[in-house]
């Protein structure tokens, strides 16, 4: 965690160097804006919005950003102006930011970067109309399925899915045939969370992708069919498939009922790897069943507290609260703020399931 005092310095540097003559230093300082303390965000936005006028595309396309992190409402009508920008980075971050700031004044000019903008810019509209107003979303993203550029086209069809557009479904299995590998997985996978059968026989084959694996093996185990057994047992058994990826399938098999599965991941739960452990335990949390409890409770007092924790608020067993309240008075008086923050976000997990 960063000293008060340093934030501080760093944050009273960063305004100053907004007007540094050399532009690598107003950038470095517009990004280092986005995360300003609660206390000086109104301080750093004002600045901020100063430096969307920098003459450097850089400089504006890093102040965009910021303004994004900071959600400053009082800069959107200047990020839709900037989404016909001259240079296209700032065209871009202006359409991520009106994402994040979730004003929905945006949604028209976005949906207008979307049908005519740079391939750049229509692929992060897509993403920020997802955010802003699924409903009116919905037509420009089903056009954009048909979009001259792949990128643009597979993040249409992943923003229908998010957004559970089951009346886009035929549109979407029409990419399954796309020239392009990224977009035929979008696709399907899209496909997979409107729960429509037709994505299946496309995400099988993905499960030992080096790249779509980890995101195939979790939409399958979700899904539920039986169909998908052969091919998470595929995946959970290449040795040399990356230990993430393992996991999830043998998680994903535990929920399609293969309990053999459970004791690869109890197995992994104590590993050498603190991330397999981690991930390990996350997801022992996420399936439950036996031994889930004991094992999430015993790493809670060892050295993967954190994801103990995790997997803890992930069980949906409210009987582990006083636990998690006794570590969190530690934590507290610790002053470790993010385990603090985790163990309140496990607590209120399970609050909610009584």
């Amino acid at each position: 965690m960063i000293p008060h005092e340093l934030r501080e310095l760093t944050m009273d540097a960063a305004m100053r160097d907004l007007k540094h003559p050399d532009p690598r230093v107003r950038a470095v300082a517009a990004s280092a804006l986005g995360s300003a303390p609660p206390e000086r965000a109104a301080e750093a936005a004002s600045g901020l919005r100063g430096a969307l006028d920098d003459g450097r595309p850089d400089v504006r396309y890093a102040a965009a950003l910021s303004l994004g992190e900071l959600g400053d409402g009082a800069a959107v009508d200047r990020l839709v102006h900037m989404l016909e920008d001259r240079d296209i980075m700032p065209r871009q971050a202006a359409a991520i930011s009106l994402g994040k700031i979730g004003d929905r004044a945006a949604v028209q000019p976005l949906i207008g970067a979307l049908a005519s903008g740079p391939p750049d810019v229509r692929f992060q509209a897509v993403a920020s109309l997802v955010e802003l107003d699924g409903a009116r979303a919905l037509a420009p993203l089903m056009a954009a399925l048909e979009d001259r550029d792949p990128e643009v086209r597979g993040s249409a069809a992943a923003g229908l899915g998010d957004l559970e557009a089951h009346e886009a479904a035929d549109a979407i299995a029409v990419l399954l045939a796309d020239p392009l590998e990224s977009v035929r997985v979008e696709a399907a996978y899209a496909l997979g969370r409107l729960r429509d059968p037709r994505g299946l026989p496309a995400l099988l084959p993905l499960t030992t992708h080096r790249d779509f694996g980890f995101m195939v093996c979790e939409l399958l185990g979700k899904l539920g069919d039986p169909e998908a057994v052969e091919a998470l047992e595929r995946a959970q058994g290449r040795i040399f498939l990356h230990p993430f990826v393992r996991l999830r399938a043998a998680a994903s098999l535990v929920r399609l009922g293969r309990e053999t599965s459970r004791a690869f991941l109890l197995g992994r739960c104590k590993s050498w790897r603190s991330d397999v452990r981690g991930l390990a335990l996350e997801l022992l949390g996420e399936v439950g069943g036996r031994g889930a409890r004991e094992v999430l409770l015993d790493a809670l007092r060892s050295r993967s507290t954190e994801a103990a924790v995790r997997g803890l608020g992930l069980l949906g067993d409210p009987s582990v609260i006083p636990t998690l309240a006794d570590g969190l008075a530690r934590a507290k008086e610790l002053g470790n703020e993010e385990l603090v923050a985790e163990i309140e976000e496990a607590i209120q997990r399970l609050e909610s399931v009584k």
